[in-house]
Order: structure tokens, then sequence, then C-alpha cells
């Protein structure tokens, strides 16, 4: 009975080692896509610093310490980043405390006291920690709406630098053709294009490039049929 007690509680307190993250996730492990994938999500209740969370009531994450029971260090209306350098410095203090008992007396009782605002410190920092993750995951699609962004414009540079070049070689082949039929293909143009105005058709640059290339073909055609 006593080693699922002791499992039990081993999971809850005890972190994996750093090495884990930082030898798998590297950067040439993310662009090999070697990198494990992220963990699954709980969906059964868990505890981090001795607080139960449960999945399913996401306000339970982020409700006050308060209602977990715990001493909240910092107020509700301060500045949240004042309030986390103040807890960052309050834990350094602490934990210098901590090793000054542990080297002039260990089996002091002062040890297990420092031991509890050091953990009581951990869970203040933790849950102001967390009440940015909203804003994190809210600049994290800003960043990647914007590199779609960023990609789709250049896609769009490099199609109409092609659709540029493509003119170029039409105006070309239709100036070496001879003058007859040069002057066919480039009325054709000119009357497409009135068409277009006067009927009020919004056709995209790409759809009048086909249409006046498939002029064009079917004025060399007609010609090569008659010679």
């Amino acid at each position: 009975n006593k080693e699922p007690e002791a499992e039990e509680k081993l999971l809850q307190v005890t972190a994996p080692p750093p090495t884990i993250y930082y030898k798998k996730y590297t950067s040439l492990a993310i662009q090999n896509g070697t990198a494990p994938p992220p963990p699954i999500p709980p969906t059964e209740e868990y505890t981090a610093f001795g607080i139960a969370h449960n999945p399913d009531d996401p306000k339970s994450i982020l409700a006050p310490l308060r209602e977990h029971g715990v001493t909240q260090l910092y107020q509700d209306a301060s500045n949240d980043i004042k309030e986390l350098k103040k807890l960052n410095s309050s834990l350094v203090v602490n934990f210098l405390d901590l090793l000054d008992i542990l080297i002039q007396c260990p089996s002091s009782p002062l040890r297990t006291k420092k031991l509890e605002e050091l953990e009581l410190i951990f869970c203040n920092f933790h849950h102001l920690v967390n009440k940015f993750r909203p804003h994190q995951a809210l600049e994290t699609l800003i960043q990647m709406v914007k590199i779609q962004k960023d990609q789709k414009i250049e896609l769009i540079e490099q199609i109409n630098s092609k659709m540029e070049c493509a003119r170029a070689g039409l105006h070309t082949t239709i100036n070496s053709l001879p003058s007859t039929l040069a002057l066919d293909i480039k009325c054709e143009m000119m009357d497409e294009s009135m068409n277009d105005d006067s009927d009020g058709n919004l056709n995209s640059s790409s759809e009048e490039f086909d249409k006046v290339v498939s002029n064009v073909e079917m004025l060399i055609d007609r010609e090569l049929y008659n010679t």
C-alpha cells in the first residue's frame, strides 16, 4: 500500500530533468522534424506546486490563489511585472537564507520553515506567470498571421514578375511577326480591352493575360492555315 502512495506523491512533486527538453528540442531537431511532439494536454485533474487544477474548468487555473487555499503575496490591482520582480528578489534572498541555515545548522527547524516560504513564493510566481498565457497566445497568433501575410505577398510579387516577363516575351513575338498579322493581333487586343472597359468586367490581370494569349494563338493558327 505504501508503494502506490509514494509513486503518486513522486508524480506530483518531481519534475523531469531539464536535459530531456534542451537535448531533444534543439534548432536542428526542430528543422529536421525529429523533435518529439508536444505533450498531450491533461484530461483529468492534476497537481502543480501542490495546487489541484481541473482542465475542464479553465477558470480554476487562473483563479485567485486564495480560492486554492494559498496565501497571496501580491496585490490584485498591482503591476504584475513589478510584483514578479519583487517575488524574484524575495526568492533569491530566501534561498541564500536557506543555504546559510544548511551551513550553520542543517537540523534546525528553521530549515523546514524556509522551505515552506520558498514553496509559497514559487506558487505565487507560477500563478503570476500564468496570467500572461492569454497574452502570449494572442501574440503568437499575431506573429503567425504576419508570417503568412509576408509569404503571400512574396508569392504575389513572384507571380507578377513572371507575368511581366511573359508579357515582354509576347510583345517581342508580336513585333517579330509579319506586319499584317501583327496589326490584326494588336487590333484584337485593343478590341478586347475596350470590351472589358465597356462591360465593367473586373477580371484579374492573369485572366486578361490568358485571354490575350488565347486570341494570339487563334490568329497565328488562322494565318498559318491560310498560307
